[in-house]
Parts: structure tokens; C-alpha cells; sequence
């Protein structure tokens, strides 16, 4: 067959292939724009009576560099959900290089005037550089967590905050010693009514409280689900993850194309349980590498927790 014949042939498939190249982009930068909110209710045997109910936002892997659609978005989502706490598990930088300043605008833009019980409490992510981390809770109202907890306290009764600081464990400075360290307590907030923070509206150091196996309800806050191996190990009652941004590209059968690790392709996103410890891992609000997502919208999750029921005794 002469060529000419060949390309003739060949030019409809390729205008049919580039046709649907551009219509999954322009579907694809739409989805990475919906952001919804996601409720959940999680149920513990163990969760003390004065937090049952609990209310948590859970927000990652934003990845911001200016103020626009996605951010909008989450900020009309945050403003209009009741809930006692926020946390941010990473990846708020789009990228390493990212220059600081704009991010923090951007971020003081987002959470400007928002307002939560137990407050906003932060741990870094893979794309979080030193010095932005270490500047961010003097620029915003978070609580940024770095090897330490919060200890939460109502009614005599405890729940903490656990941070972790590494990326992933075991993948250089801590290591398995990572939720070890964080199981140390170095802030504390009381509730009280109304809703509050100490009196004066601070936290105040707590010197070597530890908060052994048994002694009170963690949950520990971590860029990366692969810290479920551990936390199971360590018994930690919930962990929350993102960085996998739920696979961001997603295919039938839920395949997902984006894969940091065995871990976090087996829990790209959800909810898990893993012998006594559960975890959710939310796909995040942002996008990495391409401003596109494909079955796999960006969330916002509202975790509601509660205490089992006793049952009741037998007549």
C-alpha cells in the first residue's frame, strides 16, 4: 500500500486519539477542582466518654503556591463545617522550590479567621522544607507538631495529638524511634465552656509526660500511611495519612497511577482497620506533577468519632 494511503488511513485515528487526549485534560482539570467534603464516623472500643462525638477536618496535601479555585474552595468548605478540630497532615508547599512567601499567603488567605475548639494542628510533608516548617506556626495559628503531641484534655479525661516528623519510617534520620518520640508530650489544651483553649488562651508545657501503651487514646497524625506498620506495633488507636492523593489519576477497577510505596498503593485512600489500630488516608486537596485528577476527587474529611456502646447486661 502506498504511503500516502497509509497516512491517509492513519490521520483519523490520530485526530480521534488527540480528541480524546484533550477531553480527558480538560475533564480532568475540571475533577481537580471540585473539591467535596467527605463525613465519615469511625466507632473505638476504647475512645474516653468526653470525646465521643469528636469532630475532626482533616485536610492535606494541598501542594498551594497562590490563592485560586482549589483554595476557594476549601476555605467555603472549612467555613461552613462545624467541627473541634482541624489537622494538616503536609505537603502545603506545591514543591520544594516553592517560594515560602507566596505559600504563607496564600495559606493566611485560606485559614484566615477560622476558628476550632482544639484548634489547627499541623505535622510536615515530602515537599515541607525545613525553614517554612519551622516558620509556619509563627506566621499562622497552628500548632505545628515535630516529634511531640498535644495532649487534649477534657473532664479528666485524655486524648493526644501524636506528630510524626519524618516523611516515611525507616527511610533515614529516626527511623521506627519516630512514634517513640512522638509519644512524648510537649503542649497540652484543656476544653472547657465554652470552648477554649487554657484561660490566658494558651497551651502550657507538660515536663516528660508520657503517655505509655494503654494510658490514653493517640492518634497519630503522619504525612504517609506507610506509618501503619509501626503505629499497629505501637498500638496507636487511629492514624491519619494523606500523600497519596488517592492515586490522583485513577482507573476502573480502582487502579491507581500514583504510588509512593507498596504501603500506599494498598491504602491509597480510605478508611482501614489493622488489627485494634484504624486509619484514614484522605486523597487530598491538590495535585501533584499535572493539575489533573480522573475519578478520584479532591476531599476534605470530616472524621466523626465515637465510643462503642457497653453491652447490655444479660437479664
Amino acid at each position: 500500500m502506498p504511503r500516502h494511503r497509509k497516512r491517509r488511513r492513519l490521520l483519523p485515528v490520530a485526530a480521534i486519539l488527540a480528541a480524546l487526549a484533550a477531553l480527558f485534560c480538560g475533564y480532568g482539570c475540571w475533577e481537580a477542582r471540585q473539591v467535596r467534603l467527605v463525613q465519615t464516623h469511625l466507632t473505638f472500643d476504647n475512645l474516653p466518654p468526653a470525646f465521643d462525638g469528636l469532630r475532626i477536618l482533616h485536610v492535606t496535601d494541598l501542594h498551594t503556591r497562590s490563592f485560586g479555585t482549589v483554595e476557594r474552595r476549601l476555605r467555603r468548605i472549612l467555613s461552613y463545617t462545624p467541627a473541634d478540630l482541624l489537622v494538616l497532615t503536609g505537603d502545603l508547599k506545591a514543591h520544594l522550590t516553592t517560594d515560602d512567601e507566596l505559600v504563607y499567603a496564600s495559606l493566611e488567605r485560606t485559614f484566615r479567621g477560622l476558628s476550632y475548639p482544639w484548634g489547627i494542628v499541623a505535622v510536615p510533608g515530602n515537599h515541607d522544607t525545613n525553614d517554612f516548617y519551622l516558620g509556619l506556626g509563627d506566621r499562622l495559628p497552628f500548632h505545628c507538631l515535630l516529634r511531640n503531641s498535644i495532649l487534649l484534655e477534657w473532664e479528666g479525661q485524655r486524648l493526644a495529638l501524636l506528630g510524626a516528623a519524618t516523611v516515611r519510617p525507616n527511610d533515614g534520620s529516626r527511623g521506627s524511634h519516630e512514634i517513640d518520640e512522638a509519644t512524648w508530650v510537649g503542649n497540652v489544651a484543656r476544653r472547657r465552656a465554652p470552648w477554649g483553649i487554657l484561660p490566658d488562651g494558651t497551651t502550657r508545657p507538660i515536663v516528660c509526660d508520657r503517655l505509655n501503651d494503654g494510658q490514653g487514646f493517640r492518634i497519630l497524625l503522619a504525612h504517609t500511611p506507610d506509618f501503619i506498620t509501626d503505629a499497629k506495633a505501637d498500638g496507636v488507636d487511629l492514624v491519619l495519612a494523606g500523600d497519596t492523593h488517592g492515586g490522583q489519576i485513577r482507573l476502573p477497577f480502582h487502579a491507581a497511577l500514583l504510588g509512593k510505596s507498596r504501603l500506599s498503593r494498598l491504602h491509597a485512600s480510605g478508611h482501614f482497620v489493622e488489627g485494634s489500630t484504624q486509619m484514614y488516608v484522605s486523597p487530598g486537596v491538590g495535585t501533584l506533577y499535572v493539575p489533573i485528577r480522573f475519578l478520584c476527587p479532591p476531599e476534605v474529611s470530616l472524621l466523626i468519632l465515637h465510643r462503642r456502646p457497653s453491652p447490655a447486661p444479660s437479664p
